[in-house]
């Protein structure tokens, strides 16, 4: 019983062997014959003129039809082939585009592919490519930021850019639209000293666009705040020149925070706080003082008196 088991078994794995060594000339018979199919290749650009880009539109793809032995057919279906275009060799002096002839082609492609094979029909007559000039310009830098200051704290300048713009380099055709350019997102929560980061720019995502800097540096001046009150006198501005006007309170009472290093130097008359008597409620008799002027260095100015009394003398 044995022995029947092992004679079959070898009786298969013969058959096995024969029936592959048949397919196996098979393929090599049928290989070794010549094919015609259409075959798409990969085009490399390379060489391209100083100063000058190529449009993103030009075509990335070439076809034609090869006659060649099956063996080319099946390195063409496992790894498509590429073909490299020298721009350069095409290009004439200040033209945007180049014309790459159909004979030409079929000449470098013969020459790339190095097989012994014939190259027809390829799928345009003449290869157009379109060009741009490569410029420079200079655009604003727009600082993208979210800060917040702990209690007591603020700040009394606005944030600043160094540098504040930068020179974009890349394809006229692309730049054109392009006016600013924004940092990366930078955040700070309960600030108390002075900001001094570097943050990067948000580089364009087309590869032919380059920046010069790539970074910039934001700078924020951090005080120390304190709220004071003081009472400021009023001027009633508009008057008619046949009355006089009395305000009832002559002076108004005002808040503000203002930096802990400046808060002896700040007077009422710092400030300057009218009424506009042309501007007054005539229903029930009152005018609303209007903050004119502040000094720099004080925040979140609240006027306490929001209604004045007047009398009018003739």
């Amino acid at each position: 019983m044995l022995f029947k088991r092992r004679y079959k078994a070898t009786k298969i794995k013969t058959f096995l062997f024969f029936l592959f060594l048949a397919i196996l000339f098979w393929s090599l018979s049928k290989l070794s014959k010549e094919y015609t199919a259409t075959v798409n290749a990969t085009i490399l650009y390379s060489n391209v003129p100083e100063n000058m880009v190529l449009d993103e539109n030009n075509p990335k793809e070439i076809s034609f039809d090869v006659t060649a032995n099956g063996f080319e057919f099946v390195t063409y279906k496992l790894r498509q082939p590429s073909v490299k275009l020298d721009v350069a060799s095409h290009h004439t002096k200040e033209s945007k585009s180049i014309i790459i002839p159909k004979s030409s082609l079929i000449k470098t492609i013969t020459v790339q592919l190095q097989k012994n094979i014939s190259i027809k029909n390829i799928s345009v007559d003449d290869l157009t490519l379109k060009l741009s000039e490569v410029i420079s310009k200079k655009i604003p830098v727009i600082a993208d930021t979210k800060i917040t200051f702990k209690e007591g704290f603020n700040s009394l300048d606005s944030l600043r850019i160094h540098p504040d713009s930068i020179v974009i380099s890349g394809p006229e055709s692309i730049l054109k639209d392009i006016s600013s350019i924004a940092t990366k997102r930078f955040e700070k929560e309960k600030t108390e000293q002075d900001i001094k980061a570097k943050v990067s720019l948000l580089l364009p995502a087309n590869k032919k666009i380059t920046i010069i800097p790539s970074q910039v540096e934001l700078s924020l001046k951090v005080n120390e705040f304190s709220q004071m009150q003081i009472t400021v006198p009023m001027e009633v501005i508009n008057i008619p020149s046949k009355i006089s006007i009395k305000l009832i309170p002559q002076v108004v009472r005002i808040t503000f925070i203002v930096s802990v290093e400046d808060f002896n130097n700040i007077t009422s008359q710092d400030f300057k706080i009218v009424c506009d008597y042309s501007e007054r409620n005539t229903v029930e008799n009152f005018m609303t003082p209007i903050l004119v002027t502040k000094p720099k260095s004080v925040l979140d100015v609240e006027l306490i008196d929001k209604k004045i009394d007047y009398l009018i003398f003739k």
